[in-house]
């Protein structure tokens, strides 16, 4: 099981970092006489947020768009949970919750699903799976599969729940066969698609300056 779980004695410090913080470098303005100090912006950084807006916007608009028409198992897929888990796992906790929550404001914003709910599922999966990938588990396929299976079957009780408060004559039955059961398989079988992105598109900011300019 050394694939799936990291050993006890290693160190959180040892893993890979993902985003850290680094001490802002600061430069001094000649026309204030020193006591004036602008920040020097991080392009690493800056980079991050652009590929991660761009895989936020991409996704959502496929979600929202494309497979709200083609409708596996006749229910939309949701993207953002595990891309969600996926920007969690690579870029770490913080990242991954503040990501969380700014996929539930865009997938809202294009009538997707209500917000208030989602961001209390997109936040904790984010902060979590950044989390539990440092202290516990390694970065891989099975890891990032039982990640979006456990996100993915929370989302079926926060579906469960939206629609008994807002469906009349709602049933635990017709809730499960006809919108929860579809939206979990959807869901997973297309969950890969975020995942492979993401990592993809992440995974040069996690190498050393020299390899990335060779």
């Amino acid at each position: 099981m050394a694939w799936f779980f990291k050993k006890n004695d290693a160190s959180p410090l040892n893993a890979d970092p993902g985003i850290t913080e680094k001490k802002i470098d600061l430069h001094k303005s000649g026309e204030t006489g020193g006591l004036f100090r602008l920040p020097r912006i991080d392009t690493d950084i800056l980079w991050r947020v652009l590929v991660s807006a761009g895989l936020l916007i991409f996704f959502a608009l496929l979600q929202t768009t494309i497979f709200a028409r083609f409708r596996p198992f006749g229910a939309v897929p949701d993207l953002m949970l595990p891309l969600v888990i996926a920007i969690g796992m690579t870029e770490r906790e913080k990242w991954g919750a503040v990501f969380g929550i700014a996929a539930a404001f865009v997938i809202e914003s294009l009538g997707g699903a209500p917000v208030s709910l989602l961001a209390l599922l997109y936040m904790p999966a984010g902060y979590l799976s950044g989390i539990l990938t440092i202290e516990m588990f390694r970065d891989s396929f099975a890891v990032r599969l039982l990640f979006t299976a456990v996100g993915c079957a929370l989302h079926m009780l926060f579906t469960l729940a939206t629609l008994a408060l807002t469906v009349e004559g709602f049933t635990f039955l017709r809730g499960l066969t006809g919108a929860v059961l579809p939206e979990f398989l959807s869901s997973m079988v297309f969950a890969a698609l975020p995942h492979l992105l993401a990592k993809a598109a992440l995974r040069v900011f996690h190498k050393p300056r020299e390899e990335r300019v060779e």
